[in-house]
């Protein structure tokens, strides 16, 4: 009865004028326990148009249980809001590619997930900031933009969101400002990463029979230590975990003093070079 009076009352009633399928009704229908099938049909109907919507409106929709098929399909017909007109214009155009990324509903994990592992060819400028504030671009997708390694020209071809980001996956990466964990009664030792593909290098800092190499294809997992803080997590400390044999610590020099960045740079070059190898978060 309940479905009944839903699909009379909210989408299937008979309009005398073109009807508007909003965000709302869809969360109403779908409360009321209309099919799936029901709520695209009305939707797909030539005779129907769909409302604006936001990221924070597909968020919605999704957090109230609304199948995916559903929300995309809002999102195609859904009228596309185009950025805001201001006086800050990017310096970067491939900003302008991310905001309609994000305003067609992409979701904010996606996007990260695809910087962090592609890398940026440059950073945001103050101009690029202003714009992406401007247009509501998440703070997490600024952050990454931010913290995402550097990497070279993109690929050709490359559009949305992908052209944020460079294909290509640099050939080496070298993180400084590394503190190797040692046994309880040996001194810590500072020096720095060499990663590449097929290996990663410890560069002692202070003796050259101290370094050594080990090999991505003998780990199993890269375990960072994190601290929860109201700003978001602190990570210092990653541990390379080992099929066989001893594993690897390294912690971020300037940890004692509140930095973070080699540790970041270090797990985004992980991401990059690894992406098929598991990376577990402890956050305390």
């Amino acid at each position: 009865m309940r479905t009944t009076i839903a699909l009379l009352v909210l989408l299937l009633a008979a309009p005398v004028a073109a009807e508007e399928i909003t965000v709302d009704k869809v969360l109403a229908a779908h409360g009321f326990g209309v099919a799936p099938d029901a709520l695209l049909a009305k939707i797909n109907d030539p005779a129907t148009s769909v409302s604006a919507m936001t990221t924070a409106d597909a968020d919605r929709l999704r957090a109230a249980g609304v199948p995916e098929a559903v929300v995309g399909a809002l999102l195609a017909r859904a009228p596309q809001a185009a950025p805001v007109a201001s006086g800050h214009q990017p310096d970067n155009p491939r900003a302008i590619d991310l905001v309609k990324a994000v305003r067609t509903g992409t979701s904010e994990a996606l996007i990260v997930d695809q910087l962090m592992q592609n890398g940026v060819m440059q950073r945001p400028s103050l101009n690029d900031l202003i714009y992406l504030k401007e247009n509501k671009v998440p703070e997490g997708i600024i952050r990454a933009l931010m913290e995402a390694p550097l990497v070279a020209a993109p690929a050709a071809g490359a559009a949305g969101v992908r052209s944020m980001a460079a294909a290509p996956v640099p050939s080496q990466v070298e993180v400084d400002g590394l503190v190797r964990k040692t046994g309880l009664f040996a001194k810590s030792r500072p020096g720095k990463l060499v990663l590449t593909a097929e290996r990663i290098e410890w560069i002692d800092g202070t003796s050259q029979a101290e370094s050594f190499e080990m090999f991505p294809a003998g780990l199993k997992a890269v375990e960072t230590e994190c601290l929860a803080r109201p700003d978001g997590k602190f990570c210092h400390e990653v541990e390379f975990q080992m099929a066989k044999g001893s594993d690897f610590s390294f912690t971020d020099a300037r940890k004692d003093v509140g930095g973070n960045e080699s540790i970041k740079a270090l797990l985004s070059a992980v991401k990059v070079l690894y992406p098929k190898l598991p990376v577990v978060e402890k956050v305390k």
